[in-house]
């Protein structure tokens, strides 16, 4: 019993499809695992899946196995990836088994990592116009009053930003609850 195996990247998914019917065609193999972690895991199922419907019909995924691969972090440290191993199997007859998942314990606990990675664009700063309710009328008036950020307008007092920015009171509290969900 021959067995090929097939490793998913960032390819495009025929490219992985194609090396499976070469696999079973030309390769003259009874079983290709496919074999992908983290995100690939998805166009892994996807390859599959195209395989056995479109272009091999006597083929069938038997065996599934998942688990979790340790990777050194960013920083240090090491994380847990998922992965995942399809085993396709040429059959000769009309016969369909259940596929069996086998599902692997991880082999050291995984911890999250304290700081985000440096890759993760910060945080936009938002414009007190973002709030609703703000022209720029009302926007110089804040400005004016002491409140120079969208922060700052969701943590006021209506009576106390009213009274400073010369705005009523009712205007004040629809700005704050504006500004409180602009933060959240």
């Amino acid at each position: 019993m021959d067995i090929d195996t097939i490793y998913i990247g960032n390819k495009p998914a025929m490219r992985y499809v194609l090396a499976i019917i070469n696999a079973f065609g030309a390769g003259g193999v009874d079983n290709v695992v496919v074999k992908a972690r983290g995100r690939a895991i998805s166009r892994a199922v996807d390859v599959v899946e195209i395989s056995r419907n479109r272009f091999i019909k006597d083929v069938e995924a038997g065996k599934i196995e998942i688990g979790t691969e340790e990777l050194p972090a960013m920083g240090g440290g090491t994380r847990g990836v998922s992965t995942i191993a399809i085993t396709m199997t040429r059959t000769r007859e009309k016969q369909a088994p259940e596929p069996e998942v086998e599902v692997e314990e991880p082999k050291a606990e995984v911890k999250e990592p304290k700081a985000e990675p440096k890759s993760v664009a910060p945080k936009r700063r938002l414009e007190l116009a973002e709030i609703k309710g703000v022209g720029q009328a009302t926007e110089e008036k804040l400005k004016e009053a002491g409140y120079k950020t969208v922060n700052s307008v969701a943590k006021a007092v209506p009576a106390k930003l009213s009274k400073k920015a010369g705005i009523s009171e009712k205007v004040a509290s629809k700005l704050i609850d504006s500004a409180k969900e602009l933060v959240k």
